[in-house]
């Protein structure tokens, strides 16, 4: 895994694309130039690069025409690309979009904007690298399982066919076809030694039977090789191989590209050989087949070797009695490893009948679902994870082709925790194939979620931010022009004019759109923190004297706790202070008159997200007794722009999210509607601060 982060620049400006790599060098990252488009195509489909930065104007084949082509590649789409232009135009913007960058920025260039945009953008690949490994993780698990599966439901069959009362003819028939489905293979063969010549006794049978009975003729080198050797053979270039029977060939529409044959031993006697021929998915044989073979292939001696103590009951009753035994105690362990299995497996499972009464659950699913097993056992599921998810849950999920893929569902859990759990949902049939019940396996996915949706409000952050500096920029200008003019205006009139009252009135809302602009610029491009070691109480007590007047007036009291042991912040004094007094206003607002405002601050050990270790922080919690927050509203209130306030602009969240993001900490919040809302905010202590751009 590499330390560092790769950077691929390329400007045509040397100058520029000097400095660019300066400042990436200086922060440790790892850049690379590439002289022209095409060289810098070539590079990064090398796959080795986390971020390419290049300009919209080259030679040759353009940045934007760069950016286009590794968007539509499937192998180079998740490589984030920053497109750097001189051009501040719309147009030029929209191209950049149009080509797919995922970010956009102007020379000359901004070195804290530059490396802030550079760090988001890694992260957000890191991200992404992180979960398309954990998705693959988790598709070679239910691959391995579902192999598994197969292993043990062939291994099952055969085992029931062999108990079962039936013609030694039927019973191989049987175990034949079984083996060529549990295989995926063209056909299957059992080959036995009879009078030192070798006879096919049983083919699949979606092959022609008219050679089953008749003696193989020709060299058959194969089959002398491995009664010598006693042991299995894969042959996976078999095409025009003259050890191959002739009379086998023939069967086959094709011809045998690949063959895999095991020794079939009776008490230290090879008495045949079991073959399967040709994959349906064309690929080759492996050593995994070649165990499963020979497990089957034991699992048809024991079958012929009981089909033949059958014949001689008279006998040999007393040993066919032990042997049912052995066979019998053979299931058990079978029957006891496939549920030390379910036990063990890290996913929930779950079995339900047609009804959706719990008949098995295992220890993953008990801990998932926070349910004790004496709780789930003979209740019906909707009791236990709701109607709908129950009805949910309860479908069968399958592709086009009929194979079992995953879906998810949202479950409400008895303590009104709430979490998302991926799912696949199998149906169980009854030996005669008659519907029983279903299977449902699942996994907690809740932080999967929470990850894409931190993921999803990173890129809205970053994207209204662009916007938002635009059109800030564009009225800033004319709204000074308007304000100069108008002042002018107002000199200009003689005393006593009542036009002064118009002018005057133009004035006001001039600045009054000037502090408007000034909360765009705040959350477009926020101050870099200025950090040094701050009491987290005198920030508060600050805040309080700033609010004390609305406080008296609205008769609303603030009670502070603190831990006596509160750790001092390495923090930006005046943005944490902003930001405290961002969320106290909130609180006051919500709460109207009349109502309570508590401040609890305490050092402990906790993790700052939900995706990272336990380290050592200060946590603040703010609540209020106001009107609450609706459930639905929640997920959005750090959106930008988002307000429930009829005069608001919806920014302050959006800053405040930013400015504890930038101090390396965490927010939360909590609320119930008519009773109040919880704000809880992380701030790592002092030697573990880190910002985001440092």
């Amino acid at each position: 895994m590499k330390s560092k982060s790769f950077i691929i620049v390329s400007d045509p400006d040397p100058a520029i694309e000097k400095n660019l790599i300066d400042i990436l060098t200086g922060q440790d990252f790892m850049a690379v130039r590439a002289n022209d488009g095409h060289e810098l195509l070539d590079k990064v489909k090398t796959l080795e690069f986390d971020l390419v930065l290049a300009a919209g104007e080259m030679s040759g084949i353009d940045g934007y025409q760069v950016c286009r082509l590794l968007k539509e590649s499937e192998k180079t789409r998740h490589i984030p690309v920053m497109l750097a232009s001189a051009m501040t135009d719309q147009v030029t913007r929209n191209r950049a979009i149009q080509a797919g960058a995922d970010e956009f920025i102007t020379k000359p260039f901004n070195r804290i904007e530059l490396l802030s945009r550079v760090v988001t953008l890694l992260r957000i690949k890191s991200l992404h690298d992180r979960l398309e490994r954990q998705i693959k993780e988790k598709e070679e698990e239910k691959r391995k399982l579902a192999e598994k599966t197969a292993e043990l439901k062939l291994l099952s069959e055969i085992a029931r066919i062999v108990i079962s009362i039936k013609d030694q003819k039927g019973v191989l028939s049987e175990i034949i076809n079984n083996i060529r489905e549990a295989f995926h293979v063209e056909a299957s063969f059992l080959v036995t030694r009879s009078q030192s010549q070798w006879m096919l006794e049983t083919a699949s049978t979606n092959l022609s039977q008219t050679l089953v009975g008749q003696i193989l003729k020709g060299t058959l080198s194969l089959f002398e090789y491995i009664e010598r050797t006693e042991k299995p053979i894969i042959l996976n270039e078999a095409s025009g191989d003259i050890r191959i029977p002739e009379e086998l060939a023939k069967l086959l529409k094709n011809e045998v590209q690949a063959t895999l044959c095991s020794p079939i031993f009776i008490r230290g006697q090879l008495i045949g050989i079991l073959q399967v021929v040709n994959k349906k998915d064309q690929a080759g044989f492996d050593t995994a087949d070649m165990t499963l073979l020979m497990t089957v292939s034991g699992q048809i001696a024991l079958a012929i070797e009981n089909m033949q103590l059958f014949n001689k009951m008279a006998n040999f009753n007393l040993t066919l009695q032990d042997e049912v035994k052995e066979a019998t105690l053979a299931l058990v362990e079978l029957k006891n490893f496939n549920e030390s299995i379910l036990q063990n497996l890290s996913s929930g499972v779950i079995t339900v009948d047609l009804a959706g009464n719990v008949l098995f659950v295992n220890r993953a699913c008990k801990t998932i679902l926070g349910i004790s097993e004496v709780d789930m056992m003979e209740r019906s599921l909707d009791k236990i994870v709701g109607v709908e998810a129950a009805r949910h849950l309860m479908q069968p999920t399958l592709d086009v082709e009929q194979t079992p893929i995953s879906a998810e569902a949202e479950i409400n859990l008895k303590n009104r925790k709430k979490i998302y759990l991926g799912f696949t949902t199998t149906v169980r049939y009854m030996g005669d194939h008659q519907r029983e019940g279903y299977i449902i396996s699942f996994r907690d996915i809740s932080q999967i979620r929470e990850m894409q949706e931190t993921i999803l409000r990173m890129d809205r952050l970053a994207s209204s931010g662009l916007l938002t500096s635009a059109i800030a920029h564009e009225i800033r200008n004319p709204l000074a022009g308007i304000k100069t003019m108008a002042q002018a205006l107002e000199k200009e009139l003689p005393i006593g004019d009542q036009r002064h009252e118009y002018v005057h009135r133009i004035i006001k809302q001039i600045n009054r759109l000037n502090d408007l602009l000034k909360a765009f610029f705040t959350y477009a491009k926020p101050v870099r923190p200025d950090k040094k070691m701050c009491d987290l109480r005198m920030i508060f007590k600050e805040a309080r004297e700033l609010l004390k007047e609305r406080c008296e007036t609205d008769r609303i009291v603030i009670e502070e706790n603190y831990d006596p042991f509160l750790n001092s912040l390495y923090v930006d004094e005046n943005q944490i202070q902003q930001t405290v007094i961002n969320l106290l206003i909130n609180a006051m607002d919500a709460i109207g008159h009349d109502g309570k405002i508590t401040i609890n601050g305490l050092s402990g050990s906790r993790a700052l997200t939900k995706f990272s270790a336990p380290t050592e922080v200060v946590e603040v919690k703010i609540t209020d007794t106001g009107k609450g927050i609706a459930p639905e509203q929640l997920r959005s209130i750090f959106d930008p722009f988002f307000t429930t306030k009829s005069s608001g602009i919806g920014l302050g969240l959006s800053i405040v999210y930013r400015i504890v993001h930038e101090h390396g900490g965490d927010i939360s919040v909590e609320s119930v509607l008519n009773k109040g809302t919880t704000f809880t905010i992380i701030f790592p202590q002092a030697e573990q601060a880190t910002s985001l751009v440092s």
